[in-house]
């Protein structure tokens, strides 16, 4: 029984057993055996792994912005017809008789917006007894925008380039919000094809402070990737419905706003992209544009909701109203920014009133 004992020191002497086969299965361990890693190495092996997790989670989250936006898109599909202008696809709305007598209208949206948004709340009502143009701003909605299409002359020739194709002189131009910095830009450029200006709580000077955190994020390298493109389309319709009630204070939203406006267009990266770079880089080109707006002869109306938190009326509205000879600035006490909604019949009445003025020195002219 002794020498059936197995030793557990290396070299003991096996019965049956012989040394070398002993040395080769030794070496044999020793050449499949995994080495000990080191600090170092095991750092890298840690990194290795998180870039490897953080890959999967940025093709992942690329394909559910993809998605999403699609679901968006079937949900608020064109409405309009798309217009070639210099190689940009441009969308427009195109409603009401195109042989009317009555002036044209051309509606520009503000920020963060579309053009489904002023259809909803004007278009009907404008469209009975005269054509009306609805233009998507480039980047927003479904035109389609340029390396500078953040620039308002940009944006104003491009929507001007539109108007001309189909066929529509001396429109009334209605502007709101930051549409209504966009339309300023267009009657500075082209006075004389633009019949009258209707300006809705419209962005037009210097204001303090800057804008909102995540339009500054959406501009930084990686960070804005990972706002637009797995942040935003999760948590963006989660949160639309508290930022739609907060545009429209002290009013509420209309029930049915987010389906009828287009809400959620706005969630696509790309979109969300363009409206962010429009608002950082609008405040440079407002104190550029502002001082000259004592040029303007067009006949002109601005609105002002006195309640309204998001564009001061005081500082924008006010000061435009002395800017532009023979201006008048209608406003609307208790209302908030969102003026062509919260105030519908009050905004289309002022519309038909600036296309009246606009009409008559029209024909004081001819005469």
């Amino acid at each position: 029984m002794d020498r059936l004992c197995v030793r557990l020191s290396y070299g003991a002497r096996l019965p049956h057993v012989r040394r070398d086969l002993l040395d080769r299965a030794r070496d044999h361990r020793l050449m499949f055996r995994t080495p000990r890693k080191g600090p170092a190495s095991q750092m890298l092996s840690l990194l290795a792994v998180a870039a490897a997790l953080a890959a999967a989670v940025a093709a992942g989250g690329y394909a559910y912005s993809e998605a999403a936006a699609r679901r968006f898109e079937v949900s608020h599909p064109p409405a309009g017809r798309f217009v070639d202008v210099d190689g940009v696809r441009m969308h427009v709305i195109d409603w009401g008789p195109r042989d009317a007598a009555a002036a044209p209208v051309v509606l520009i949206h503000g920020a963060s917006s579309n053009a489904l948004d002023m259809r909803a709340a004007l278009a009907e009502s404008l469209a009975t007894d005269r054509r009306v143009l609805i233009v998507d701003r480039p980047g927003h909605g479904y035109s389609a925008r340029p390396d500078d299409g953040w620039r308002l002359q940009t944006q104003a020739q491009l929507i001007r380039g539109a108007v001309t194709r189909l066929g529509v002189e001396r429109p009334v131009i209605v502007g709101q919000s930051f549409g209504g910095a966009v339309a300023l830009a267009y009657v500075l450029n082209h006075p004389d094809e633009v019949g009258g200006l209707a300006l809705l709580a419209p962005v037009s000077h210097e204001w303090p402070g800057g804008v909102a955190w995540y339009n500054i994020a959406s501009g930084v390298p990686v960070i804005g990737i990972v706002l637009r493109r797995l942040v935003l389309p999760i948590y963006g319709p989660m949160l639309a419905a508290g930022d739609f009630a907060s545009a429209f204070s002290p009013d509420p939203p209309p029930a049915d706003y987010a389906a009828r406006a287009g809400g959620l267009l706005l969630f696509r990266p790309d979109a969300f992209r363009s409206n962010a770079e429009d608002l950082r880089r609008l405040k440079a080109q407002i104190i550029d544009q502002q001082s000259d707006y004592a040029q303007i002869r067009t006949p002109t109306t601005i609105a002002a909701g006195l309640a309204d938190t998001t564009v001061s009326p005081a500082i924008h509205a006010e000061e435009l109203a002395r800017d532009i000879d023979g201006a008048e600035l209608v406003r609307l006490d208790g209302a908030g920014h969102p003026l062509h909604h919260v105030r519908q019949r009050e905004v289309v009445e002022i519309i038909r009133r600036t296309a009246a003025r606009a009409r008559r020195n029209a024909d004081a002219v001819a005469e």
